[in-house]
């Protein structure tokens, strides 16, 4: 049995592009891959998606995030060429599928939906969540903390906030990343590291991982008022009203987020 290995090459001067396809025994295979490959059904894993974007695209999709864009802006980092890649080959692989949007959408051409293959991953993913939150839990990485602050903003419902707009401080201890605000006004919903120069509305105390494991759903709010994990200061309503603001986050959107 023969192993094909594909890869496209330059487009020629006159346009287009060329698919040049290898034909490779077995045999030469094994022979140039390190002594260490062991061919056992792990090491078949990671050849097919170990790398560094594809398990991160699966887990947008399984959180809904479903379209190019959405997946884009939750992946600092991740050009579009190597989105629009790693969206390919998911596709071929079976483990992701591009459909039509509903009659009437004109947000974007397609969107993207997990397989059954693709659904099969969440033990995957969810392992790996559990194994890594031993080394990141409590990470200062600025990179991490514009994350986490990035979706609490993508996450919030305009129609819960009192007369449709709020200013958050958040001060977080246990970090060399102080603080971070997040506003939602008339201009829209804007968010950034550091202090805001007006008068918040509340202010929160917490740290990243609490507010983390509350936008996953590893918590509940109530949990942490009771742990002393997060603290208000402002409006008795605000503080009561601060965990039903961000019912877009998975945790409340129904997806098992148990699995991430």
């Amino acid at each position: 049995m023969l192993a094909e290995v594909a890869w496209e090459a330059a487009a020629p001067a006159s346009g287009g592009s060329v698919t040049l396809t290898l034909q490779l025994s077995p045999q030469t295979v094994m022979r140039d891959l390190p002594a260490s490959a062991d061919y056992c059904e792990v090491s078949t894993a990671t050849r097919l998606i170990a790398d560094r974007w594809s398990l991160l695209v699966v887990r947008e999709l399984a959180v809904g995030n479903t379209r190019f864009s959405e997946i884009h802006d939750a992946l600092p980092g991740l050009s579009r060429s190597l989105l629009a890649s790693r969206l390919r080959y998911l596709e071929r692989l079976g483990i992701i599928e591009r459909l039509d949007p509903c009659q009437g959408d004109r947000r974007s051409k397609h969107f993207y939906a997990l397989t059954e293959v693709g659904w099969g991953l969440m033990p995957v993913l969810k392992a790996l969540g559990d194994w890594g939150m031993q080394f990141r839990a409590d990470s200062d990485d600025l990179s991490d903390m514009a994350v986490r602050l990035h979706r609490m903003r993508e996450s919030i419902d305009r129609s819960s906030l009192p007369n449709g707009r709020i200013s958050i401080q958040f001060l977080f201890s246990n970090s060399k990343q102080h603080s971070a605000w997040l506003r939602v006004d008339r201009a829209g919903t804007r968010a950034c590291l550091g202090i805001w120069e007006g008068e918040p509305n509340l202010i929160v105390r917490s740290t990243p991982a609490t507010l983390s494991d509350l936008y996953w759903g590893r918590r509940t709010c109530r949990d942490a008022i009771a742990n002393r994990d997060i603290t208000f200061e402002g409006p008795e309503k605000y503080a009561r009203g601060f965990s039903g603001w961000f019912s877009n986050r998975p945790a409340v959107r129904g997806y098992d987020t148990r699995v991430l």
